[in-house]
């Protein structure tokens, strides 16, 4: 039967519907994304290049991304397996084996990285060219240039790694430069590598540039204080040449007083300001007011507790305020004092007093102490002159006690000769002290000597040899009536291991007391085993006394662990004291000047 015409249109309109919903749905499923390719990456490597390689590979990072496609995971295992070659080369490993898989699994694929690094590559020379005024022939460059190939830290043998290859050559050019050579460059350089014989020979070329000399200071960063302050400090002369060392040294000057948090210095590395480069010195002033507490063990004193008050400004003059309250099982004090600011030439004044109270080998002392010193130099042990006043009392087990005073004037000199500051190997560190009581003013009239001084010599890069000695007398009639802090006692962590804290002494009563001379000393020889940590050997020998001819020398034997920590040396030994016969353990950490 024909259709009529309306009916006509609605099939064609239903068809056309029809059409339309067929075709939706062909496009919606051919929109419809396929799903990601799902995996996980294990590496088989040593490991601390596993680490490395799971913290650096772009494959590692793609693991959970959902655009991952199996020819996107195939670039991306070809690209890890050149970037670990890369890496590893970088490491000294030239000839790696690095293979890549991709095991399918259910619903994620494995991809394995196997990384067999080979054999390292050694360094087989090295050799540092030096050109510009450093070459020309004089003690201060020959000194110099000795000190940068001392101090080059990829020696023959080392293991190559490209990271220490940078920080060799930037350690080398900052330690020739030390505002001498402030605008010292490295020309060439070259790490030749043959990976057949896996060896690489190192090649540096420095120009020093001209020789800088000392222009005026710039200061950057006050607010609180004025530049006489920083200026005072200096111990460079306009116009002669720069030293490294004593710019380190006014750095920790500055440090020294507490004004400053943080102190930076650089000379001007222009060269066409050579003959009188400025010096730009930038600060962060402290904390006016600070208040600290701190706890500490070691052998000689135990357990030790200790709140610290300093005021750097003290009434906004530049004064600087400290309170120091100590106690541990064998002293307990209390102290204060005042440091005037730092005058034109560096010298600065104090005025300090203190109450102690000690109980150490059976003597127990009180003292009371009031000073005024002159000081001048190093911060850490000026040398200066000082007049004291002390009142003390002993208390003697098995013995009768006394009570003493002294006014006493003293001379203090100390003196540092040393390739470096914080962490030396040659040259000789020293402090000599000679003083009086004043007539009429001390319970018995003396007069007081000491010396000590310790000497460094490297024993190639990875040796050290170190002597130490120390000598002391009070001449007086008697030790009677003498201050216990003016005599000597001995024994301990920083002075005959093997014997107990100032064990070495006289005997009276019961107890161990001070003795009128002193003498010791002490051979020590150190094998670096890595470039922070070593073993020691060594042998002590001394003791306190009161009459000349009454000198026996206590003898310790040891050895011991040394790390060079960042404040100085610290030390773990085991001795033998041969008095004794016993075994002792001591720890320590610094030099004692």
């Amino acid at each position: 039967m024909p259709l009529s015409a309306p009916q006509t249109a609605t099939l064609a309109l239903l068809a056309a519907l029809v059409f339309a919903c067929a075709a939706h749905a062909q496009d919606e499923s051919a929109s419809t994304p396929p799903a990601a390719t799902r995996f996980r990456v294990v590496i088989d490597a040593p490991r601390p290049y596993a680490r490395m390689l799971e913290d650096g590979l772009d494959l590692v990072r793609w693991q959970r991304d959902q655009r991952m496609t199996p020819e996107l995971l195939e670039r991306l295992v070809a690209e890890a397996r050149t970037a670990i070659e890369q890496a590893m080369a970088a490491e000294g490993y030239f000839e790696p084996r690095v293979r890549g898989t991709i095991e399918p699994g259910p619903g994620m694929s494995t991809v394995r990285i196997a990384v067999e690094p080979g054999a390292r590559t050694q360094i087989a020379d090295v050799e540092l060219r030096f050109e510009g005024a450093i070459s020309s022939d004089n003690t201060v460059d020959r000194n110099r240039i000795a000190r940068v190939r001392s101090q080059w830290s990829l020696p023959r043998g080392a293991a190559f790694r490209q990271a220490d290859w940078d920080d060799a050559k930037r350690s080398a050019l900052a330690s020739l430069r030390g505002g001498r050579y402030a605008a010292a460059t490295i020309t060439t350089s070259a790490a030749r590598i043959d990976p057949q014989q896996r060896t690489a020979v190192l090649e540096v070329a420095f120009d020093s540039g001209p020789v800088f000399h000392v222009g005026a200071v710039q200061v950057n960063g006050l607010n609180r204080y004025p530049a006489s302050v920083v200026h005072n400090l200096n111990p460079l002369s306009p116009g002669e040449e720069y030293d490294q060392d004593r710019l380190i040294l006014y750095q920790r000057r500055l440090l020294q007083t507490g004004y400053f948090s943080t102190v930076q210095m650089a000379v001007d590395p222009d060269p066409a300001h050579a003959d009188a480069a400025p010096l730009l010195v930038s600060v962060i002033e402290a904390r006016t007011q600070r208040v600290e507490t701190g706890a500490s063990f070691s052998t000689d004193t135990r357990l030790r507790v200790q709140l610290d008050y300093a005021n750097n400004d003290l009434f906004g003059s530049a004064h600087r305020l400290r309170t120091l309250l100590q106690a541990d099982a064998r002293a307990q004090s209390g102290e204060v004092s005042i440091d005037t600011p730092p005058e034109p030439d560096g010298r600065w004044n104090t005025y300090s007093s203190r109450l102690r109270r000690t109980d150490i080998q059976g003597q127990r002392t009180q003292e009371a102490m009031v000073s005024a010193a002159r000081n001048w130099g190093p911060w850490s042990t000026p040398s200066q002159v000082a007049l004291s006043g002390h009142l003390e009392q002993k208390d003697i087990a098995g013995s009768a006690g006394e009570s003493v005073h002294a006014v006493f004037a003293n001379y203090r000199r100390t003196f540092r000769r040393t390739d470096e500051l914080v962490q030396p190997r040659r040259g000789i560190i020293g402090t000599l002290q000679l003083g009086s009581s004043l007539p009429g003013l001390a319970t018995r009239q003396f007069v007081r000597g000491a010396a000590k001084a310790t000497f460094l010599w490297p024993l190639g890069r990875e040796a050290d040899l170190t002597l130490h000695g120390e000598v002391g007398a009070v001449l007086a009639s008697s030790r009677f009536g003498i201050p216990s802090s003016f005599l000597f006692r001995t024994g301990g962590d920083q002075t005959v291991r093997g014997y107990a804290f100032e064990s070495l002494g006289v005997r009276q009563g019961d107890a161990v007391v001070g003795g009128r001379y002193l003498a010791l000393g002490s051979v020590e020889y150190t094998r670096w085993l890595t470039p922070d940590w070593g073993a020691a050997v060594f042998m002590d020998a001394g003791d306190a006394f009161d009459e000349p001819r009454a000198f026996r020398a206590a003898r310790g034997y040891g050895m011991g662990a040394r790390w060079r920590s960042p404040v100085g040396p610290f030390r773990a030994d085991v001795a033998y004291g041969e008095r004794t016969k016993k075994m002792r353990l001591h720890f320590s950490v610094g030099f004692s000047f």
